[in-house]
């Protein structure tokens, strides 16, 4: 145990280091988990509504969804960022983001094995868990911000397992990552609030509040400023698909169904990434230190998010950070010097046997009756495993061998480009298709593009959503109003409804106009103030009415 501690603290590369059995096993689990995640590499298609922004960003062009338009497609802006600096210095997109993730989710894991896990059983039962789950390998490349949030969420909860009592420049660490996972995915930061605000109440090192306020700012600033820049940039705090979803119009009880929905579907899939955070959770209870109490508040507070805002589409998604907290922090536990060693010895069989049974059960029972007959898809289900979906044209593998035998790769395939090829056949500069896929987009963004589930349109997503009885989330359509679409070809404002008409010369002006004009700056300040919120409300008025 004395060598374990040693190895524990060696010095960041110390994977070049293999002085013990424990060393050794580090490395082959960090190289095993690379290969697994290299090998089963893909793309989701709603990756590339960032990577459109990203490398308009790289070419010089603005960070932009569509080319002259200031508004953003994407969720995660600091992962936006760091793939527009990955593709600036590369020219290439697929490869490039492919990497980064990968890169980003074995840093990650070797944070895990190299800092947290101090025995050969914590690894082995670290490394089952989070290979052992489909959805955690899954958004490991997605191309999604998942895999930058393991690698912040490992860098926070590596911080906060240093010490007992936290000094000035650990605080400002704590604030700088918890900075960074708000960038990257805002609200990922909910099961981190509950244990930094414990940090910097309670666990204070020679820090007066004062001083702790004035440093959790300061760490603060670079999700501050970027808050400051999007409202000046784009014109609003949030990106455009929050406004999506908040105007859905749909009861809160739908969602928690939905929500509900949600879990149960993924735990049929995946049992690992839904029960092992929750029993994880419940175990740091137990345990009555309030470290670990608070890191399990934050797990459950996100359980009821994901419930809340109806789950999501893709399988597992939102629940794989939770599994990754969850199993460092048990490890975190099992390494507190202060707890009772029979308890924990105890709390270890459970975890333990709660990751090897999950873990069966999603690969054997999940995978076959779980995912195909009982999860729904062959039922046309709403919740749906992507990366089987997209894995045909996305895949690395696929793509590599595409690359090989006809020296093009197959992601381009991924959708009918038909669409946009009519528009320039008829010249037009852009046009509202039926779905405006992220690939799609990416492999036309010459084109103005958007969809009626108006994820990258400034204008569409602040109108109410038409309700469907059989809505997905993230998918809800807007009715587009007489003259928008005409508007859209011709590049002027053709609307016929004269409120919508005046609320979208307001939206071109904020998100078209001069950055510094100052008719557009008052217009900021005053649609997010709700100064022009009548004028859909008197269009909305109209249309009940049948006017």
């Amino acid at each position: 145990m004395a060598n374990s501690a040693k190895t524990g603290k060696s010095g960041f590369l110390g994977f070049l280091k293999l002085n013990s059995d424990l060393d050794r096993l580090r490395l082959f689990s960090a190289v095993g988990f690379f290969l697994m995640v290299v090998s089963l590499a893909w793309q989701s298609d709603d990756a590339y509504h960032g990577y459109v922004m990203s490398r308009h960003l790289a070419e010089g062009a603005g960070l932009v969804y569509n080319l002259g338009e200031r508004s953003t497609a994407s969720t995660c802006p600091l992962f936006t960022l760091v793939i527009a600096a990955a593709y600036f210095v590369t020219r290439e997109m697929y490869f490039t983001s492919i990497m980064v993730c990968a890169l980003f989710s074995l840093g990650a894991y070797c944070i895990l094995a190299y800092k947290i896990c101090r025995s050969k059983e914590q690894l082995l039962i670290a490394f089952i868990a989070l290979t052992g789950s489909q959805a955690f390998i899954s958004y490991t490349t997605s191309g999604l911000e998942n895999s930058l949030l393991f690698f912040l969420s490992a860098l926070f909860l590596w911080e906060l397992s240093k010490k007992e009592s936290y000094n000035a420049l650990s605080l400002l660490r704590l604030a700088l990552v918890f900075s960074c996972l708000a960038m990257a995915r805002m609200d990922s930061v909910l099961i981190f609030i509950p244990v930094i605000l414990w940090a910097y109440l309670f666990k204070r090192d020679n820090v007066s509040f004062p001083k702790a306020v004035g440093i959790g700012i300061l760490g603060l600033l670079p999700f501050i400023l970027w808050e400051l820049f999007a409202l000046f940039y784009f014109g609003f705090p949030f990106p455009n698909p929050a406004y999506v979803k908040l105007g859905s119009g749909i009861a809160t009880i739908e969602y928690i169904k939905r929500g509900l929905i949600y879990g149960i579907y993924t735990a049929l899939d995946d049992l690992t990434v839904v029960i092992v955070p929750f029993i994880g959770a419940m175990l740091c209870l137990i345990q009555k230190k309030l470290r670990y109490i608070m890191i399990a508040a934050g797990i459950f507070i996100y359980y009821i998010y994901i419930v809340r805002i109806g789950g999501d589409f893709m399988m597992g998604r939102h629940f794989t950070n939770l599994l990754f907290v969850a199993v460092c922090t048990i490890i975190m536990l099992q390494n507190d010097a202060e707890l009772d060693a029979k308890r924990l010895r105890l709390m270890r069989s459970v975890f333990n046997g709660a990751v090897v049974v999950t873990v069966f059960f999603a690969l054997g029972f999940g995978r076959t009756v779980g995912s195909q007959y009982l999860a729904g898809h062959l039922y046309s289900s709403q919740i749906s495993d992507e990366r089987e979906y997209y894995f045909d044209t996305t895949g690395l593998y696929n793509n590599v061998v595409s690359l090989i035998k006809t020296g093009r790769l197959k992601i381009p395939e991924t959708w009918n480009d038909e669409a946009p090829r009519d528009l320039r056949e008829r010249k037009l500069c852009g046009g509202i298709l039926d779905n405006a896929a992220g690939i799609l987009v990416y492999y036309n963004s010459d084109l103005y593009l958007n969809d009626t589930y108006a994820l990258g349109d400034p204008f569409l997503s602040k109108l109410p959503a038409s309700y469907n009885p059989n809505w997905r989330v993230g998918h809800l359509r807007r009715e587009l109003p007489g003259g928008y679409r005409t508007s859209i070809w011709s590049g002027k404002n053709e609307i016929r409804d004269k409120d919508l008409h005046k609320y979208y010369d307001i939206i071109r002006l904020i998100t078209r106009g001069r950055l510094w004009d100052g008719e557009r700056l008052k217009a900021i300040l005053d649609i997010n103030l709700g100064r022009y919120n009548y004028l859909i409300e008197n269009y909305m008025d109209r249309k009940e009415a049948g006017k």
